[in-house]
């Protein structure tokens, strides 16, 4: 018995390695609000995903993964808000396999600052 707890702990160990090493390896955009108004909408365009972050309030933040199967292209970015016009631009690039990349997109009150990390 005590052999078989053994066995089902490891193989919950190596569950959760594999779980949380997936969030190392696989690339993320981060989408940082510090414009001062709360964003309707907002959507990042790959080359091979979309990623929608919904609705934002003034100085949230959210982070979403994405998969490293990419054709080569650049991060194409839509916010929406209520009461203004939408703000729709591009920035970076994305290729195949870019493990552990990390793009942080801030919408400031005056413009959209793209950086890698």
């Amino acid at each position: 018995m005590k052999v078989f707890m053994y066995i089902i702990t490891g193989i919950i160990l190596a569950l959760l390695a594999v779980y949380y090493g997936s969030y190392y390896i696989m690339p993320s955009v981060t989408v940082i609000n510090k414009s001062g108004v709360d964003i309707k909408s907002t959507i990042i365009n790959l080359p091979n995903s979309n990623l929608d972050f919904g609705a934002f309030s003034q100085g949230q933040q959210n982070t979403i993964h994405y998969a490293l199967a990419q054709s080569d292209g650049v991060y194409k970015y839509q916010f929406d808000f209520e009461d203004k016009p939408s703000i729709i631009g591009e920035c970076g690039y994305v290729t195949q396999n870019q493990i552990n990349k990390r793009v942080v997109i801030t919408l400031t009150s005056k413009e959209v600052v793209c950086e890698l990390r």
